[in-house]
């Protein structure tokens, strides 16, 4: 059991490494000026409606109904 928990903290420290030595060789900025300075600026995303207010109408009704409810009296 000691073996495996060697292995995965070895396992653990690899990729703690590789990842500090792949950021140090990427680039921070780009090489040429970008014209939109926030093209690299991740959008904000929200989640989807939950329940009865995530419903939404497909198609509008026709103007016909075909008298299926008439007006109540």
């Amino acid at each position: 059991m000691s073996a495996l928990f060697e292995i995965l903290i070895a396992a653990v420290a690899v990729w703690f490494v590789w990842r500090f030595v792949s950021a140090l060789f990427k680039p921070r900025q780009p090489v040429d000026p970008v014209d939109d300075p926030f093209a690299e600026v991740p959008a904000l995303r929200k989640g989807s409606p939950k329940g009865r207010s995530g419903a939404v109408a497909l198609e509008e009704p026709e103007e016909d109904s075909g008298g299926f409810f008439s007006p109540r009296t």
